[in-house]
């Protein structure tokens, strides 16, 4: 089974873990039609989106959660994963190679530094409204690391040092922004992207099993989307 990894990770690229997936088929109802290793990254994609459901909704993750999330058998999980810390990782790491992909792909469609930082930050906050557990999984903040920074944030941090760059290489003469402004603008970037995350869970109706008090404001994309670019423009212009 582990020798077909790199063919999995290959086509998760092309097949995003989304919740539409989960629970897995049940006996007997798989299409059979399907080359082997479809089948298997298809199971891999709901082990990895059941993880970070698990990670969002439950107070303490465990094999027994991520696989009742799946539908799929505990002997299904440890084929791919050791445990919870290593399905999480894998998780955290699928998640960070979309959210890059997502904003590359956003910073293609603009030319101006304004139409850069708007299409950055639509591309963000939508992700983030439309998979907020995905999203939150990436805005947790490792205790053990040396930044403050969540691994979400630091690839929205090199996205806008790109768009730095571009300005860079246009001959743009005013001086470039500093490290600390786009640090800062990152920080705002995921500080909305978690706000909008929690709220959107909150709205989907589902307990919280967390412990946490959901919050109960109406984060609306729209708006944050606004404050995030007047942000950027403000502090990197």
């Amino acid at each position: 089974m582990r020798s077909d990894f790199a063919i999995i990770e290959a086509m998760l690229v092309l097949m995003p873990p989304n919740e539409s997936l989960l629970p897995a088929p049940g006996r007997g109802q798989y299409d059979r039609r399907l080359p082997r290793e479809r089948r298997l990254a298809e199971q891999h994609e709901r082990l990895l989106a059941a993880t970070a459901l698990s990670v969002a909704r439950d107070v303490s993750p465990s094999v027994a959660s991520i696989v009742r999330r799946a539908g799929v058998g505990r002997n299904s999980f440890y084929e791919y994963f050791d445990d919870v810390r290593h399905a999480v990782g894998a998780a955290q790491a699928a998640v960070l190679r979309r959210v890059e992909q997502v904003l590359r792909d956003a910073e293609s469609t603009a030319r101006t530094p304004g139409e850069r930082w708007r299409a950055l930050a639509r591309a963000w906050l939508s992700f983030t409204e439309d998979e907020p557990e995905a999203m939150l999984l990436v805005l947790a903040i490792d205790a053990r690391a040396s930044g403050a920074m969540s691994s979400g944030a630091t690839v929205l941090q090199a996205a806008l040092v790109r768009s730095l760059e571009t300005l860079r290489n246009a001959g743009v003469t005013s001086p470039p922004a500093g490290p600390e402004r786009v640090l800062a603008v990152a920080a705002v970037g995921e500080a909305f992207a978690r706000a909008l995350g929690r709220a959107r869970i909150a709205a989907s109706g589902v307990p919280d099993e967390r412990g946490e008090r959901a919050s109960s404001e109406a984060w609306e994309r729209e708006e944050l989307e606004r404050s995030l670019v007047d942000t950027a423009v403000r502090l990197l212009r």
